[in-house]
């Protein structure tokens, strides 16, 4: 990608919505938010107003949308709990170095911090080293204490909840899903265990590519509510009645990858199952309301009250950085242990690298796939969780560090964003290897 002046880029053609349909990432200077006026007024002037329909597009609605996602769809409270905020000690000196911060990008063109957050369409960015506060920037015009979607970083929430479950012996991993979830019987999760379904490598006859319009991630949006139902279509309108639609992959399970965020609704439907509480109850009983959250969070909903636990997750920047910290810290936080070190321990050590390999994901190098966590296996041990659109906790434990990003790219796909991110964060661990805490 070429760099043209400190904050613009050049134009880059990419696919956004179809196979053939191919536009230009906007210069990000010219979708601030603060700028576009969306949803301003009373009532907004038309070409203003964003409904539920207009969530996604056009560009560049989801730089307001996706921090008010409650406003267009129904969602369930996740609360912060009663105790004191845990407030977030700072330590000054390294906010301009860090923004001067320059690596070279994957065309070998030197890019700066500054510059590789402009080019993710970052809304907001918070680094934590030994537990500190380093550098906190938002977008102009992005509300601070407004939640923002998570979209798929909500799979690793969900994914840690499920590795405490087993640490506990209240879930079985080596359990068949259909002994938690017997109306699965017939669908593609039948003889699949729930490792596989953590480490998304039960086979099911299931596409999920976002630039394609014909993908079944379309069916899987439309049962989930994330855009208005055509009058006429015959498909499922919720996901207890879509999932069990979905039919066997051509593989036997437990040979492949293949990223499937259907995978972590049936989780999620385990979880439900074996706990007796929604998602929302679950992580709010569980990690939310021990954080010293700022804020309460949500999760978004189908038609018939179900959370979307692949993707619905909505929660403020800071807060975000409080439960990536927990992580960091092996489950510790706020005065308590909140999940067990061994869920952590479970999680860093990784899956299979070749069959992650074998999946086509270029872009993560190195990389595996392990209880709803994206493993690294770099020197430094780092673990991330991504979403679409940008979103992203890095937890990097060989120098401390935490970083959570918040996003709004024009694409969903982490393909655009990663071959920046991987020299952006090796870049930063490196300028903060010697920072002592």
């Amino acid at each position: 990608m070429k760099i043209s002046g400190l904050r613009g880029l050049a134009l880059t053609t990419v696919l956004l919505s179809a196979p053939g349909i191919a536009t230009e990432l906007p210069d990000p200077e010219s979708v601030r938010t603060d700028q576009l006026q969306l949803m301003q007024g009373f009532p907004p002037p038309a070409d203003k107003q964003i409904t539920q329909a207009g969530f996604m597009r056009p560009y560049p609605n989801p730089r307001w949308s996706f921090h008010h996602a409650r406003e267009l769809f129904p969602s369930r409270r996740v609360a912060r709990g009663n105790e004191g905020v845990y407030a977030l000690p700072r330590a000054d000196g390294l906010e301009q170095q860090i923004a001067d911060l320059t690596f070279t990008g994957p065309d070998g063109e030197p890019m700066s911090f500054t510059q590789y957050l402009d080019s993710t369409y970052v809304d907001g960015v918070l680094i934590m080293q030994h537990g500190k506060v380093i550098f906190e920037q938002y977008q102009a015009g992005v509300p601070e204490d407004e939640p923002h979607i998570l979209w798929s970083v909500t799979k690793s929430v969900v994914g840690l909840l499920a590795t405490q479950l087993i640490e506990e012996g209240e879930l079985n991993p080596d359990a068949l899903v259909t002994d938690y979830l017997p109306e699965l019987e017939g669908s593609g999760w039948h003889g699949a265990t729930v490792q596989q379904v953590l480490n998304m490598t039960a086979d099911i006859d299931y596409s999920e590519v976002y630039a394609d319009r014909n993908s079944d991630v379309v069916k899987y949006s439309l049962a989930a509510g994330m855009s208005p139902v055509p009058p006429d279509y015959p498909g499922a309108r919720d996901l207890y009645s879509y999932l069990p639609t979905i039919t066997a992959g051509e593989d036997p399970h437990g040979k492949s990858f293949r990223y499937r965020t259907t995978h972590t609704e049936v989780l999620g439907w385990v979880l439900r199952r074996v706990t007796g509480l929604s998602t929302a109850a679950l992580i709010e009983q569980r990690i939310w309301s021990k954080l010293g959250a700022e804020q309460d969070a949500y999760m978004l909903l189908d038609s018939k009250g179900t959370e979307w636990a692949g993707a619905g997750f909505n929660v403020t920047l800071r807060d975000l950085a409080r439960f990536a910290e927990m992580v960091r810290l092996n489950g510790s936080f706020n005065g308590q242990q909140i999940v067990s070190p061994g869920v952590v321990d479970t999680i860093r050590a990784g899956a299979d690298r070749e069959i992650f390999k074998a999946a086509g994901r270029d872009y993560q190098p190195g990389y595996s796939y392990r209880n709803q966590w994206w493993i690294s296996h770099n020197d430094d041990g780092a673990i991330e969780a991504l979403g679409v659109h940008g979103q992203m906790i890095h937890i990097n434990p060989g120098v401390g560090m935490v970083m959570v990003r918040l996003s709004s790219h024009p694409v969903a796909s982490s393909a655009q964003t990663m071959p920046l991110t991987i020299p952006a964060m090796e870049a930063l661990a490196d300028l903060l290897r010697d920072n002592a805490p």
